[in-house]
């Protein structure tokens, strides 16, 4: 495997680099470099034993897709926590169309999918190291050779869609863009949240939300605010949806 020159993306960016053939997960690695470092890393494994998804959900992870946790510095304000998922998202989607591919989608919160298929979710944590320093680890999986059969959302791998030769290309990429995002955040912050915008599923649609417990609340879908909510249109009000899953 040549991870060469995505290392040196990751060195160039002040962060440090880790490779598993497999682990348990690789946010829990990216927390043990944390508490050991104190540094920026980056991890990435072939294969995932216990990968987690959001609200506690398994994330399959079977070998040979992309499984990585970026744990660097939160020097995002809290308010515009959620800016990290949106600078995750839209440089996956720009690798994409780098390639030709146009139709990369996002599903509120934290779903990519082509055609109305997942092919990666994201999931986010902050994190404060034992001396006090505060990080965001950001849990990207994404399906590049193969995609597993779930009963309750269609699925889809990028070697599916897209003509790439390696998943190396791809990261090369997706680095790029997410560093450069990061670096000018300030500047490109309202150009980012257009493009995730333009970009969300149901937008302007009538869509049901399953919040938890059983329970689901149904509205018009009018956007998202800095901090990660859903804006619903409901009963002439404006709600804001901090939790949940639109229901497809």
């Amino acid at each position: 495997m040549d991870f060469n020159k995505i290392e040196n993306i990751l060195i160039n960016n002040n962060c440090d680099f880790i490779h598993f053939n497999s682990t348990t997960s690789t946010m829990d690695e990216a927390k043990l470099h944390l508490e050991k470092f104190q540094s920026n890393v980056v991890v990435i494994a072939d294969e995932q034993t216990r990968g987690r998804g959001r609200r506690g959900n398994k994330w399959i992870s079977n070998p040979g897709n992309i499984y990585c946790s970026m744990a660097i510095n939160n020097t995002i304000p809290i308010k515009d926590y959620f800016l990290f998922s949106i600078l995750v998202a839209v440089s996956i989607k720009y690798t994409i169309d780098n390639f030709g591919v146009k139709e990369v989608k996002f599903k509120w919160p934290n779903d990519i999918l082509f055609e109305n298929k997942k092919f990666a979710g994201l999931i986010l944590e902050s994190y404060n190291s034992v001396k006090n320093n505060k990080y965001v680890i950001i849990g990207i999986g994404i399906n590049f050779f193969s995609s597993p059969t779930i009963e309750s959302y269609q699925t889809t791998h990028i070697k599916k869609f897209l003509k790439i030769k390696n998943k190396f290309i791809f990261l090369d990429y997706f680095f790029t863009n997410f560093f450069f995002y990061w670096h000018n955040y300030i500047k490109q912050k309202k150009n980012i949240f257009s493009i995730f915008k333009n970009s969300l599923l149901f937008l302007n649609e009538e869509i049901e939300i399953n919040i938890g417990n059983n329970q689901s609340i149904h509205g018009v879908f009018k956007g998202i605010k800095n901090d990660g909510s859903l804006i619903l249109y409901k009963d002439d009000k404006l709600l804001s949806v901090y939790s949940g899953n639109i229901i497809i």
